[in-house]
């Protein structure tokens, strides 16, 4: 595991309006997502709430992945947004008002009353290194605008299933970053974007590396994914995952909103997943 959240991170994820030093603000975290706090040190405190949030071991599954799997259940699909705000939609949408006490009891609760014996179906499942994920982009990009270091996020736009289980649901957010820029050149040369991926959170909460490779880069150019109501909003995919604009040559280049491609599972990973029985 990583090195711990800063509380700032945590508390904002949670929607938490909490006041105070971060200490003061820490306890009452802990109290709204446990109902209790402790007198361990500050970074054990938060590795213990990153452990909470997204860490999976035998009968002990993590909060997000209880959340997601809630969310999929009802909804087919996650959830963008702070914990507390998608836990109250849940709760309103079932019962027409959202509950108090801590986070952990409230789930518990849900899933009682949501899954069959009150148990999430669930299982260990190994995803495939090479493994393929259609997205598509939230933010615009611009070799006109747009910077190397940027950041960009995007969404699943099709639900990945691993022999029947939720591996990554239709909806769930990833952030990638530009990794270099090139403006159009006089020549005739066409501005391009060179876009590199991060980690992507799958639907029990673990971190899993994705990015541009063999299979999704041939995929993305023999079917030329790509939106745009004209052949200037077109892109079409080259090397290394570079994005090249496929009209006039030598013009600035947008990625739209909503440009769907595909990328790919850069390491084999274990993952907690969902069986999905209503395929």
């Amino acid at each position: 595991m990583g090195s711990p959240f800063p509380v700032t991170h945590l508390i904002g994820w949670m929607k938490w309006r909490a006041k105070g030093g971060i200490f003061d603000r820490l306890t009452q975290f802990e109290l709204g997502l446990t109902g209790r706090t402790t007198d361990a040190s500050l970074v054990e405190r938060l590795t213990f709430l990153e452990t909470l949030l997204y860490s999976n071991r035998p009968y002990d599954i993590c909060l997000a992945y209880r959340l997601q799997a809630l969310e999929w259940v009802l909804y087919r699909e996650t959830l963008n947004g702070p914990l507390l705000t998608r836990l109250e939609k849940i709760e309103t949408f079932l019962y027409n008002q959202p509950f108090s006490g801590p986070v952990t009891k409230r789930l518990e609760r849900l899933i009682s009353q949501i899954f069959p014996d009150g148990a999430i179906k669930a299982k260990w499942v190994s995803v495939p290194e090479g493994l393929l994920v259609r997205v598509k982009t939230v933010d615009e990009l611009s070799s006109e605008n747009s910077k190397a270091g940027d950041k960009f996020k995007f969404v699943i736009a099709q639900t990945v299933l691993v022999d029947g289980c939720v591996i990554f649901t239709e909806g769930s957010s990833g952030f990638g970053v530009l990794k270099e820029v090139k403006k159009p050149s006089n020549l005739g040369r066409d501005a391009r974007l060179l876009m590199d991926f991060v980690k992507l959170r799958a639907l029990d909460g673990s971190l899993v590396k994705i990015s541009s490779g063999p299979r999704s880069n041939e995929l993305n150019r023999s079917h030329q994914w790509a939106v745009g109501a004209s052949a200037a909003g077109m892109l079409a995919f080259g090397p290394e995952g570079i994005l090249f604009g496929l009209a006039v040559k030598g013009k600035e280049r947008t990625i739209p909103v909503g440009t769907e491609f595909y990328l790919q599972i850069s390491e084999p990973i274990r993952v907690y997943t969902l069986q999905d029985d209503r395929r």
